[in-house]
């Protein structure tokens, strides 16, 4: 009788065999209930990062960040730059928008990591940070151009060969940071351009120029010092790696991440 007592589930009796096929059934139950309890947890987090942060910590991030303004005097007047760790300049689109996340996160990043083939470590790779921009700040291209001067590894390692990632993190702006994202974390996104580092051909010579000087006005004194030799390169890129939320990265095919419009 006691066995039989512990076995009354949902008001009903079960005996010997059947009891097993009905612990399944419960288990199936409850197994598919969490997971949609997961699914709209994930959902809530992702609605609640888009909207951002409650008043009270948009409060606390006004008043911690300092908004860097660069007066740059372009063409007679006065133009403003943002730095990039000015959380409100962050808003990122959705993370199944993949080929704007990517775009995004190339136009809003000042600096990334620049990997090649090491000439000086005999074909190892080797990763240096470079400051780059894709465009100016109206004019975003996805095409990340470099000023560098001739003794940088980059340089001397692309002559050998060009092959050439750069890769870049949300987690440069204070938006991580803000959500309390580790730079690991994968709604933290990422992105990765790879390709062959080339040199600028003389009509877009002006523009990558601008955008250079437009987003690191301090490029305009470092072409004035000797034995340098600076130069405009750009990244011819063949893929686009991308992750930006749980579970497997993105191969961002060329032509979706070239008709972005931001």
């Amino acid at each position: 009788m006691g066995e039989v007592s512990r076995s009354a589930v949902f008001g009903q009796t079960f005996t010997g065999a059947n009891i097993d096929s009905h612990k399944a059934e419960l288990l199936v139950v409850l197994f598919t209930m969490k997971t949609v309890v997961v699914l709209l947890a994930l959902l809530m987090i992702c609605v609640a990062s888009k909207l951002g942060p409650s008043k009270e910590l948009n409060t606390g991030i006004a008043e911690s960040t300092k908004e860097v303004e660069t007066l740059i005097q372009e063409k007679g007047k006065n133009e403003i730059v943002r730095d990039s760790t000015d959380v409100e300049s962050f808003n990122p689109p959705f993370f199944w928008e993949k080929a704007k996340t990517a775009r995004y996160i190339v136009h809003n990043t000042f600096w990334g990591t620049v990997s090649t083939i090491s000439v000086l470590l005999s074909g190892e790779p080797f990763g240096t940070v470079q400051s780059f921009s894709d465009g100016t700040v109206e004019e975003s291209t996805g095409v990340p151009y470099f000023f560098l001067a001739a003794a940088d590894p980059v340089v001397k390692d692309t002559k050998s060969n060009p092959s050439t990632s750069l890769s870049l993190s949300e987690a440069q702006s204070d938006y991580c940071k803000a959500h309390n994202w580790d730079p690991e974390l994968p709604r933290c996104a990422r992105v990765t351009l790879t390709g062959k580092l080339v040199h600028v051909g003389p009509d877009e010579l002006k523009f990558a120029q601008d955008a250079l000087f437009e987003r690191h006005p301090a490029m305009k004194f470092w072409q004035k010092l000797p034995f340098h030799h600076w130069q405009i390169m750009r990244l011819n890129i063949t893929n686009v790696w991308l992750l930006d939320f749980y579970g497997p990265a993105d191969t961002i095919p060329l032509e979706d991440y070239f008709k972005v419009k931001l």
